[in-house]
């Protein structure tokens, strides 16, 4: 702390500078003496040189080079100028016509125009549907980032809700929706860093939102999370589960485990034979001489087995699921359930549609 306190500096602006950038029209801010924002830019400035300075520069070369080799394969992926458009468009330059909408004289932007993504925070607040069309095989990678990097964003605002409603009490908190296909492709732990779905998902009632996610089977989101056990506390965050037919032998057997097990009576029977001739037998029905007697027995016995065992979660139907429900109070028992597409009529029952072939 003593050496960098040595060589933090009070940054001062150049006489010259400010008057190359009034020439440019650039504007900035100076600060005065006593603090004010300019002084927090000061800070700012400040921290980021004494850093660079005295941590970054302070690596090993080889280390930083593979830092800078990672962050650059990183950001190449932003590099192509259609991705770069998108992600920081230019402000719209072309005017509506004299026929266009205007509202109170704020004239609305053009369909056709790029336009800057909202605060997200405005967004959920307002109620829009913010949703991400990339299609994944054109770019796998690119499409990773992008939605990895909306979700942790948008999660990161729903999480400050709870602080700004402490603020204004008097605010009333919309209800939000977090739906996620092919999950698999997005999900991160954060383990010991303080970020990550898991952590998120479990302060998402506090937040009033209801996180709704698709994956392909557990295997499949085993493989792209940290060894260990990081998938079983993200998997735990969610409180009801449906299990639609599992091919994958591991997912059959993790879900079986999930649905719990219950304990069975089981019957056995057991048969006695004695006989002092060995041609003799009452059990293969071979008669003879000789003296023999034959006894049988009936027991019980309780044995815990699987409520759905691994198999019946392959030999699932279309439109069947095994289902771990929580009703907002308390979790209820597993269950099958019978699914019913929603183009379908609602007032004709699922048995009857699938008499006639429609399911």
């Amino acid at each position: 702390m003593g050496a960098r306190a040595r060589h933090r500096q009070r940054w001062v602006l150049d006489p010259e500078l400010g008057s190359r950038l009034d020439e440019l029209g650039v504007a900035y801010a100076t600060e005065e003496a006593g603090g004010g924002a300019g002084r927090e830019i000061a800070e700012q400035v400040e921290a980021i040189e004494r850093w660079y300075s005295h941590d970054w520069m302070a690596l090993d070369a080889k280390l930083r080079t593979s830092i800078v080799e990672g962050i650059s394969v990183f950001l190449s992926l932003f590099d192509l100028p259609e991705v770069a458009g998108v992600s920081c468009p230019p402000p719209p330059t072309e005017t509506p016509s004299a026929g266009s909408n205007e509202t109170n004289g704020h004239s609305h932007p053009l369909p056709s125009l790029r336009r800057k993504l909202p605060p997200l925070a405005q967004l959920i607040d307002e109620g829009k549907v913010l949703a991400l069309n990339m299609p994944a095989g054109a770019n796998p990678a690119l499409a990773r980032a992008i939605g990895v990097l909306l979700k942790n964003a948008w999660m990161q605002a729903l999480l400050r809700r709870p602080a700004e409603a402490a603020r204004r009490p008097d605010r009333y908190m919309r209800p939000a929706v977090f739906i996620c296909d092919e999950y698999q492709a997005f999900a991160t732990v954060g383990q010991d860093d303080p970020s990550g779905d898991e952590k998120a998902f479990a302060l998402t009632r506090q937040c009033r939102c209801i996180p709704i996610v698709a994956t392909q089977s557990i295997s499949s989101l085993r493989s792209v999370l940290p060894s260990g056990e990081a998938w079983r506390t993200l998997v735990q965050t969610l409180r009801t589960r449906i299990f639609l037919s599992l091919s994958d032998e591991a997912s059959a057997r993790i879900a079986s485990e999930m649905c719990g097990s219950v304990m069975k009576t089981r019957a056995s029977y057991t048969f006695t034979e004695t006989t002092g001739r060995p041609e003799f037998s009452l059990l293969s029905g071979r008669a003879g001489g000789g003296r023999g007697t034959i006894g049988a027995s009936k027991s019980f016995r309780q044995q815990r087995e699987p409520v759905f065992t691994p198999r019946e979660f392959g030999l699932l139907a279309n439109y069947q699921a095994i289902c771990l429900p929580y009703d907002g109070v308390k979790s209820l028992s597993a269950r099958r359930v019978y699914l019913k597409p929603h183009y379908l009529p609602r007032e004709t029952g699922y048995w009857r549609l699938r008499e006639k072939g429609r399911i």
